[in-house]
């Protein structure tokens, strides 16, 4: 399922936005009304990213792709990670004149900022310290922040239903921050368990 919804975001995001000459005509651009140029470049290059990482990132939790193929393995690491760079980054300008106030305006700006922070920690886990389990812990942090692309899009309209609040402006405050929040936290309940089964595993053997 996760799959499924990340692939079908991703080519959302990559037909909307794909074609820089026609972001312009999109529905969430003219409710935005007139912003500057460069916020149309930095939203095409926000989309586009986020979606190409969005819709491969899931592959990279494949274990037989990691263990039967690992240059394969290594090469979609390599684009998911520049992908995941540029839309971190461009997430922080995105931030910045977003609908929803400054309670909208912190939650992506931290949404961005942590996406960057986990990208760092899972390439220098693996670069640096030569450590894969380390690498995988904060990649699975990193991929659940992606997921925030997935959780806003099954939120906006969940406010729609349950609270006949369809204008950006209204909701974007608390969507801005749970849209990743819980998926971090879900992440980390994995790690945690999987640390546990691992130490338990572990002792078992010692014994």
């Amino acid at each position: 399922m996760l799959a499924f919804l990340a692939v079908g975001i991703a080519v959302y995001a990559l037909l909307l936005y794909g074609n820089p000459d026609d972001i312009q005509d999109q529905g969430f651009v003219t409710a935005k009304g007139t912003m500057p140029d460069l916020w149309y470049t930095v939203l095409w290059f926000h989309a586009v990213s986020g979606g190409i990482g969005l819709g491969i990132g899931w592959l990279q939790f494949i274990k037989r792709i990691r263990l039967r193929a690992p240059n394969v393995h290594r090469a979609f690491g390599y684009v998911y990670a520049t992908m995941i760079g540029i839309a971190g980054v461009t997430g922080l300008y995105m931030a910045y004149y977003t609908s929803g106030g400054l309670s909208a305006q912190l939650g992506f700006g931290a949404l961005s900022l942590m996406w960057l922070y986990t990208l760092y920690q899972s390439l220098k886990s693996i670069i640096a310290d030569r450590n894969p389990r380390a690498h995988g812990q904060w990649m699975l942090r990193n991929y659940a922040l992606s997921c925030a692309a997935i959780s806003l899009r099954i939120m906006i309209p969940l406010a729609a239903v349950f609270w006949g609040l369809t204008d950006t402006n209204d909701t974007f405050g608390v969507i801005a921050w749970i849209c990743w929040l819980p998926n971090l936290l879900l992440a980390e309940m994995i790690i945690r368990t999987g640390i546990h089964n691992y130490n338990r595993s572990k002792g078992a053997m010692l014994h």
